[in-house]
């Protein structure tokens, strides 16, 4: 049983440590059938569940959505087929095209001569849209610069440039506001700011509705905002990301596990989410009283480190072995593709992504306690071997 035990704390061990070290390269060129079948029917399968380099030029294809999140992105003359998601320390969009909207966050985003069917949203330090075309663009930061068109505008930052066309109205919360000559905005120009906004000759304004704010106030305002809208969008992008990259890998190197969760899942679903509920609420109490003794800290320790793995894993784990419990037909690395991202969407959303998280845990500890508990009535290899673990 003790082997048992240092077995499964060794692989969720490894699940966390794989996805802190592993690069993502590695991972397309083992999606490509570098490892090697251990039978003809697992070839067959695996030549069937190989997927194109999601990865090509940095980004990451979910459906028809891109995502992609490192330290600095410059995409030049590309047509995104719906929405491209980014999150760095420097993004540069020039000469591109979106049917469905463009987020990003980033210390410096500029985007420049692209056109966007829907919406932009970008926050960081310093925001600039550069003769670009879009729906409703909210733009947030220190400095925010916008020229091209949109129907609606909305900006929140210390210093803010509008030199564009706006079909409707144009909402600004800022410290300093500047209107340039090639502005032409039809609808009314709502400003909260320090002073009144400076308007070059040329520049055609519709209504101008001024709300006088103090600069501390709008200066910190502006700030927060933008801090805020950062985190928020680099968030939500990290965790949709994070958790389908940890269902790939789930798929990857513990195939057999995911297999086998589906499997007790299915033979066996009352008694995994109980084991899961009673253990969520029995190990971090058993683990604070192992804690009263010094001859068992080490023992609190080794299960602090296995629930903090199983939480960091669990969602891309559940959504790689649920589908495949679904969609048995579909393919390993498709059906890890689709529930990682279903599971991350789900945990990104306020609220929802608590519960997500706790259903994902629930999950995961009550298949590795129900993995140890069938380990010691039967053989492992009884428990979903299923051909090779398909």
């Amino acid at each position: 049983m003790a082997k048992r035990i240092a077995l499964v704390v060794s692989l969720m061990v490894a699940f966390v440590l794989t996805l802190l070290v592993l690069p993502t390269g590695v991972l397309a060129e083992s999606n490509n059938g570098s490892s090697s079948p251990s039978s003809s029917s697992d070839a067959k399968e695996q030549s069937m569940d190989v997927l194109p380099d999601p990865f090509a030029d940095g980004l990451f294809s979910m459906g028809n959505d891109s995502l992609w999140a490192g330290r600095s992105l410059e995409l030049g003359g590309r047509g995104f087929k719906n929405d491209l998601l980014a999150a760095g320390q420097t993004i540069s969009i020039t000469d591109c095209t979106a049917k469905g909207s463009i987020r990003a966050a980033a210390q410096n985003v500029t985007i420049a001569d692209s056109s966007v069917d829907e919406s932009i949203t970008i926050a960081g330090q310093n925001v600039l849209v550069r003769n670009s075309k879009g729906g409703s663009i909210a733009m947030t930061g220190s400095t925010a610069s916008f020229s091209g068109s949109c129907k609606e505008l909305w900006v929140s930052a210390s210093e803010v440039r509008i030199d564009g066309t706006v079909d409707g109205d144009v909402h600004v919360g800022a410290s300093k506001v500047e209107i340039g000559a090639n502005a032409r905005i039809k609808g009314t120009l709502h400003v909260s700011a320090s002073s009144e906004p400076v308007m070059q000759d040329g520049a055609k304004v519709g209504d101008v509705d001024f709300k006088k704010s103090e600069d501390s106030s709008a200066e910190t305002a502006g700030a927060l905002v933008g801090f805020g809208a950062a985190m928020l969008v680099i968030g939500a992008i990290v965790t949709v990301f994070g958790t389908i990259v940890v269902a790939v890998l789930s798929e990857w190197l513990f195939k057999r596990h995911t297999y086998a969760a589906a499997t007790i899942m299915r033979g066996r679903t009352g008694a995994t989410i109980g084991t899961g509920i009673i253990g969520a609420i029995v190990m971090p109490i058993g683990t604070i009283l192992l804690f009263l003794f010094v001859i068992t800290a080490p023992v609190a320790i080794a299960l602090i480190c296995a629930l903090i793995a199983i939480g960091a894993v669990s969602g891309g784990f559940m959504g790689a072995s649920l589908f495949k419990l679904a969609f048995p037909k579909l393919g390993r690395y498709k059906c890890a593709l689709a529930g990682g991202a279903i599971v991350g969407v789900a945990s990104a959303v306020p609220l929802l992504g608590i519960l997500v998280h706790l259903v994902a845990f629930v999950y995961m500890l009550g298949y590795v306690l129900q993995s140890i508990y069938l380990g010691m009535r039967e053989p492992v290899s009884a428990i979903g071997d299923g051909e090779t673990a398909r």
